[in-house]
């Protein structure tokens, strides 16, 4: 039996870390799915930056190393390589700075223990009493007179730079200028217009690299490209399908405009040349097929195909089996993997202190950009808890520093401590928060397919609302189910109203949305591979009919 084979043609830009996007895991899925056919091999090209992370992807995901292989340029651009290195040293210097939160410690030390003596001091009934209250408080004053000729000097040079400050501010507002420079090419390459420059230098060396490696693939029967973010794959002298998931940029332009303006611009610029030069198309929904593809950028029904999402089943990542109670044994497992995902990513001391893992919260795994509808949750949710007083924390997948509102807005509604932000989630990680907590919730306005939510949150038996959305409405279309789960995205009170009756009604909402789940998880990953293999196979075949003439 010969193996057939097709190519997947990947280009992520330099830093990407394919774990933390929804199209990596995207790929991994459909790479499992594709184990199942023996004849079928997939060929990966991707940049020489992204080798190491599709491995680190495919390896925590376990995916059968068999079913595909992965090629790539050899050797990194040096201008990244020494990027890369900064990075490391920046990261690891953050790590190492233990003074500083030694002295945040201490702080909060010496508050603590000035509160609890003077509270004694004022509940002292003798004199005795009172001035045994009173050492503490005696040796405290001692350090200070050690300590005084310190703070005195330290005085001294403080009043020195008040007095020269105006003219230091003149001699070293050039120098200013340039660190600021450095500190966001360091911390924030993405959003400064010389990197966004250097990136897509590399990015169009490198496309050619592997432009090259390509044209020696002539066993490669047809290419598959998993999202349309990349115009050089219309240069490839073969079969073409380029997946289009949505182009939320244009139906949220004003929101992706603030994100670094000149690379937002660049991309949706991208998009638009991949799908004009496109060949053959492939989308998640029918919504997308025809209010983006055919009536916005005019293309014909006929090259476009729809095929829908396979469940996400996370249960194998939190299910401990050989135990008398594997129900609670496996509760407790992933009370274990919150713990570690909180120490790891909550850096304030709040965070570090946080080891109570058994607590109340809703779940809302994405990333925080202008569809994904986060400020909307947040105003429900603190009208929840400061109003009606509901006991649970809203935990997010995404960066805060990701978007300046969601972090006014936390700052503003005091809720630093009740909403926590838990990014760069392992998978095992991610299903045990599904898993923990009450309800998971998705606001998002727009998706290229029904949201992986759905499936993600049922199958470990949690409860999911969701906005009422086109590609939603496509996959869940039971009435009952659909007033039982759905919600106005643009209504903060009709979430924060879905959200209280959920909770009050969680058995009740899980038993409806189970029966769905059910019908859902009959189609399987193998599935939706073996659909994009036919229209693979058919151009391919039509490719070689007209060769023939």
């Amino acid at each position: 039996m010969s193996l057939k084979y097709y190519g997947i043609y990947l280009a992520y830009a330099p830093t990407v870390d394919l774990r933390g996007e929804g199209l990596g895991r995207y790929l991994a899925s459909f790479l499992k799915g594709a184990a199942r056919q023996p004849e079928v091999r997939f060929v990966l090209v991707c940049p020489s930056w992204s080798r190491k992370s599709l491995q680190a992807l495919f390896e925590e995901e376990q995916v059968p190393p068999d079913t595909f292989e992965l090629i790539s340029p050899k050797g990194i651009p040096p201008i990244l390589h020494c990027y890369e290195v900064w990075d490391r040293f920046r990261k690891r210097s953050l790590r190492k700075s233990r003074l500083r939160r030694l002295a945040e410690r201490a702080k909060e030390w010496k508050a603590t223990f000035l509160e609890k003596t003077l509270h004694q001091i004022a509940g002292a009934q003798s004199f005795p009493v009172l001035a045994l209250k009173l050492i503490p408080l005696g040796l405290l004053g001692l350090l200070g007179i050690l300590f005084s000729p310190l703070l005195f000097a330290a005085a001294a040079i403080y009043a020195t730079k008040v007095s020269s400050r105006r003219l230091v501010e003149r001699l070293t507002q050039p120098l200013k200028r340039m660190r600021r420079r450095i500190q966001k090419l360091s911390h924030q390459p993405k959003d400064d217009g010389l990197a966004v420059r250097m990136y897509r230098e590399m990015e169009n060396v490198e496309a050619r690299r592997m432009q090259e490696m390509i044209n020696t693939q002539s066993h490669v029967r047809a290419w598959y490209c998993p999202t349309a973010f990349w115009p050089e794959f219309n240069k490839i002298k073969a079969p073409r399908l380029v997946c289009v998931p949505d182009v939320v940029m244009s139906d949220f332009a004003v929101g992706f405009s603030t994100i670094g303006p000149d690379r937002m611009l660049k991309v949706f610029q991208d998009v638009g040349k991949t799908i004009e030069g496109g060949d053959r198309f492939v989308t998640y929904s029918e919504s997308v097929k025809w209010e983006t593809l055919v009536d916005r950028y005019a293309v014909a029904p006929s090259r476009v195909s729809v095929v829908n999402h396979a469940p996400n089943d996370l249960t194998r990542w939190v299910s401990v089996t050989g135990f008398n109670d594997n129900v609670s044994t496996s509760r407790t497992y992933c009370r274990r993997l919150l713990e570690t995902a909180l120490r790891r990513t909550l850096k304030t001391p709040y965070g570090a202190g946080f080891l109570n893992s058994d607590f109340k919260f809703f779940f809302y795994a994405s990333q925080i950009r202008p569809n994904k509808n986060v400020l909307t949750l947040l105003r429900a949710y603190e009208y929840l808890l400061h109003r009606k007083l509901i006991g649970h924390k809203l935990i997010l997948t995404g960066h805060a520093a990701a978007s300046p509102e969601v972090s006014t807005f936390v700052l503003e509604h005091r809720l630093e401590k009740e909403v926590l932000f838990l990014h760069g989630l392992k998978t095992s990680e991610l299903a045990a928060c599904y898993a923990l907590s009450d309800l998971a919730v998705n606001p998002s306005l727009s998706e290229g397919g029904c949201p992986f939510t759905f499936t993600e949150a049922l199958s470990v038996n949690t409860p999911v609302v969701m906005a009422r959305i086109p590609v939603t409405e496509e996959v869940l279309t039971e009435p009952e189910l659909q007033e039982v789960t759905f919600f106005d995205p643009y209504d903060w009170k009709d979430l924060a109203g879905r959200i209280e009756w959920a909770i009050e009604h969680r058995d009740e909402l899980l038993a409806i949305q189970q029966r769905t789940y059910m019908q859902l998880s009959k189609r399987s990953w193998t599935d939706v591979v073996d659909e994009h293999l036919q229209i693979l196979e058919n151009m391919s075949q039509e490719r070689n009919q007209v060769v023939s003439l």
